[in-house]
């Protein structure tokens, strides 16, 4: 089996057996044309998307882990960014990104973030986006707190609830105590994540509950269009990407959901391209169509023993023949399945090749393809 290297300058196809061309075909390309339209249009939006503002809030008491939560998230010591002005010592504004485009803003509390500030700070705060409110696990929720949430959540804004400093509490008591701390606050079990921005160093290595913080921004976030620009401003780009790949996987996987896999596999190529375009701007990489063009077309070249190997076994297995038809019974599964997997590989292999500033061979792209695929797979399947 001929293992192809190529460059991403000139993408070549390997060359398979009959069936796997049509695969190839129907798993992944609409036109060259196309692909370069679609980069094109996206990096439009995308540049529309990035000249947003975004003011997210942080708010708690002095002892809640406020500087912690925003290190964590955003890779910044708070103490030690300019702030707006117009902020206080008791409420700051600053930048996330040179532009100030991002805005971050650090407070003990709702009453003191509205009278406190400045004209300059309350023109920040009227366009609030989203609000952290941080609890001191170790300290119990107060009925202040619980004041604090009713009067944030009188904005109209979403509010989510990080019961932090959750490795101080013996883990046999966690679970009642977060369950009680909910029910003091009045916050539903959706609206609230268990963290450690800062944990001791003998209990956890890293900062806990940071991907579910980031999950729940970014799904607030989609609505404005300000989940792309959230995800860049973020210090683990990893953790920013993975949740647009699950995303992207979820979206590939229902469009992929037909009586005939590869009969709108125009639309999935159409997710896997913006997911790529995506993770570049994330990356803070320009994305042209042939970078786009090689990361799909050496993913999806497939492997003697790989994931696209699967999928035509699978498909043939269902009754799938080259350029025919495919039993409907098992298509739904097996067209959401591969949709869903493959777009995964795709996302998680384009990390990998910007992470590794462009310079991942055709096989080494494959590779973590196929693995990420396949695991998916066996997740999701």
């Amino acid at each position: 089996m001929n293992d192809d290297t190529s460059s991403p300058e000139e993408p070549q196809l390997p060359a398979r057996a009959d069936e796997e061309h049509a695969m190839r075909g129907e798993s992944m390309m609409v036109a060259r044309e196309q692909v370069a339209a679609r980069v094109e249009l996206l990096q439009t939006e995308i540049g529309y998307a990035m000249n947003q503002q975004l003011v997210v809030a942080f708010l708690g008491s002095a002892s809640s882990g406020k500087d912690s939560a925003i290190r964590a998230l955003f890779g910044i010591d708070f103490g030690q960014v300019d702030p707006i002005p117009g902020s206080t010592d008791r409420v700051r504004v600053a930048p996330m990104d040179a532009a100030r485009r991002c805005l971050v803003v650090n407070a003990p509390g709702f009453g003191d973030l509205r009278q406190s500030v400045e004209s300059a700070a309350r023109n920040v705060l009227a366009q609030l986006d989203i609000a952290v409110y941080v609890v001191n696990c170790d300290g119990g929720a107060t009925i202040d707190e619980r004041n604090d949430l009713a009067a944030i959540r009188n904005l109209g804004r979403p509010v989510l609830v990080c019961l932090n400093k959750i490795d101080l509490i013996r883990p046999h008591q966690r679970e009642e105590f977060v369950q009680t701390t909910l029910v003091q606050l009045g916050v539903e079990a959706d609206d609230a994540v268990v963290t450690a921005f800062d944990p001791l160093p003998a209990l956890a290595d890293e900062p806990i509950g940071v991907e579910k913080v980031i999950m729940w921004i970014h799904e607030r976030l989609e609505e404005s269009g300000k989940s792309l620009l959230f995800a860049k401003q973020l210090r683990n780009k990893a953790a920013a990407c993975e949740v647009i790949i699950s995303d992207a996987a979820r979206k590939a996987a229902m469009a992929g959901a037909i009586p005939v896999p590869g009969a709108d596999m125009a639309a999935v190529t159409a997710v896997q391209v913006k997911l790529i375009t995506d993770i570049a701007a994330i990356h803070e990489v320009k994305l042209d169509k042939d970078v786009a063009m090689f990361i799909l077309a050496e993913a999806l070249a497939g492997t003697g023993k790989g994931f696209v190997r699967w999928a035509l076994s699978a498909l043939k297995a269902g009754g799938w023949i080259p350029g025919g038809a495919v039993a409907e019974m098992a298509a739904s599964a097996l067209g959401a399945t591969i949709a869903g997997a493959a777009t995964y590989g795709v996302g998680k292999a384009a990390v990998s090749y910007m992470a590794k500033d462009q310079r991942m061979t055709g096989a080494e792209l494959r590779g973590v393809f196929d693995a990420e695929a396949s695991k998916w797979k066996e997740d999701n399947g």
